[in-house]
């Protein structure tokens, strides 16, 4: 256990998303439009289209013009039956208190092209809770549909989908929204606009914790960075920081100033910042890099980029016989990272719960439903924050009694401190202004090939 008033925290994933948008390979977009029902047959269309969960679990594919090709059982978006799309939510996304038509909520976010390596997991596991939540009956009598929408890191076009789901799809929320800083700066003042709540999701930017729409998952993003250098100082080998930034996103300039530059965190919270350097996610070799990090005696090393550069950062160090302790933020690492060379000493920091080995009451349910719905792909970070993003929305709409946009952020603005079986950062929201910040997180060690959490799983404060 960590000892009070000494607690450091792991979150700086929240800011990192956002590189990751920028890097990475190109996502297969069948692992986010397989069927994610029991039995129900997906349509899985064009790579890069968007995709649904229907009422009943089945998935579909929506082209860019909107239209749908449902899937076998006829429940899938603008379809009626029991109620349409339009019927479950129209009138500004009022719905019936129980029975009728599927409870209808949008994904906007990043699942193909670049940055869909990192953001593809979490729509994906919004799509394996819907189906877990529809096997046992819904949602107070009704069953959930789940619209997902790939805008390819295109502001214009995330903006477009926005408004598609909104206006013609009548969605009550958007939940597990994995995009960009620019795509969401496209978007928000619409969603304030039209007061349709935005709960969860990558954590990247500010607006998080500032828009009284976006109820965010996570704790703020620069409360994560100074958690994570509190990690470093007092689980890391050493105290001489190094550390690679990602010329590929505004994002890792903005971790960049906050350990070397105004913001000092390395130096405020115990550690010696003594190298750093621009890279690029494309860069296939960073010997050079490595030679210099040794020669400045650096004991720990931040890498920002995707888990595929962080790979290759290590891969060359270890070819120079070089071999410092690797201090990542959640986003740039994947279950697989704990096994790869010169990564099998590694801390890594999450702002929602260990996507592997937490003792929390609510994991068991995530870890059933991943297995089950996973695509047989160990989770990573975007599978933990997706599915905790599913369970905020599924607690406000529990009890919310009538399932509107209006009611969803009246119940959402009454949370104080909840921590939803132990899966999130005690998370607040308080109306006119949406997510309070909280220095809280998660930790994850990597050692020996397979990935451990800190603590069981506990989130802990400083």
């Amino acid at each position: 256990m960590i000892p009070p008033r000494t607690r450091a925290t792991a979150a700086a994933v929240a800011a990192l998303s956002l590189a990751l948008a920028a890097c990475g390979s190109r996502v297969d977009h069948d692992t986010v439009v397989r069927s994610v029902g029991g039995g129900g047959q997906v349509a899985t269309g064009a790579a890069g289209a968007d995709t649904s969960v229907g009422a009943d679990g089945t998935s579909d594919a929506i082209s860019g013009d909107g239209a749908s090709d449902d899937a076998a059982s006829g429940s899938g978006a603008g379809t009626s039956g029991g109620g349409s799309g339009g019927s479950a939510s129209g009138g500004g996304g009022k719905t019936a208190r129980s029975g009728g038509g599927p409870i209808v909520i949008g994904s906007v976010g990043t699942t193909s092209g670049p940055g869909g390596v990192a953001f593809a997991q979490g729509p994906r596991a919004l799509q394996a809770w819907a189906a877990t939540v529809n096997s046992q009956g819904g949602i107070n009598g009704r069953k959930v549909q789940v619209i997902v929408m790939d805008d390819g890191a295109d502001a214009s076009k995330g903006r477009s989908q926005m408004q598609e789901l909104v206006e013609q799809r009548k969605v009550v929320a958007i939940v597990a929204s994995f995009t960009t800083t620019q795509t969401m700066n496209a978007w928000k003042s619409y969603v304030e606009k039209m007061k349709v709540p935005v709960v969860g999701g990558d954590c990247s930017t500010t607006a998080w914790t500032a828009s009284p729409m976006l109820f965010s998952e996570c704790p703020g993003t620069d409360s994560a960075l100074d958690g994570l250098a509190q990690v470093g100082a007092k689980y890391g080998k050493g105290k001489k920081l190094g550390a690679l930034f990602c010329t590929d996103s505004d994002a890792c300039t903005h971790v960049q100033d906050r350990f070397f530059g105004s913001g000092k965190a390395a130096e405020r919270y115990g550690l010696d910042p003594v190298y750093n350097a621009k890279i690029s996610v494309t860069q296939p070799d960073f010997t050079a890099e490595c030679i210099q990090a040794r020669n400045a005696g650096v004991d720990l090393m931040l890498v920002t980029g995707d888990p595929n550069t962080v790979n290759r950062v290590a891969s060359s160090c270890s070819r120079q016989n070089f071999t410092p302790q690797f201090l990542q933020p959640g986003a740039t690492v994947d279950g697989a990272t704990a096994s790869k060379p010169g990564l099998k000493n590694v801390l890594a920091v999450t702002p929602t719960f260990p996507f592997t080995g937490s003792t929390a009451a609510g994991f068991g349910q995530f870890n059933a439903a991943w297995k089950k719905y996973g695509g047989g792909k160990a989770p990573g970070p975007a599978a933990a924050q997706g599915w905790a993003s599913a369970k905020v929305f599924e607690k406000a709409a529990r009890g919310a009694g009538e399932i509107s946009r209006a009611g969803l952020i009246k119940e959402l603005t009454t949370f104080r401190g909840q921590r939803f079986d132990g899966l999130t950062v005690p998370l607040t929201y308080v109306a006119g202004k949406g997510t309070t910040d909280t220095k809280c997180a998660f930790g994850m060690r990597g050692s020996g090939g397979t990935w451990t959490a800190m603590s069981g799983g506990k989130a802990f404060c400083w």
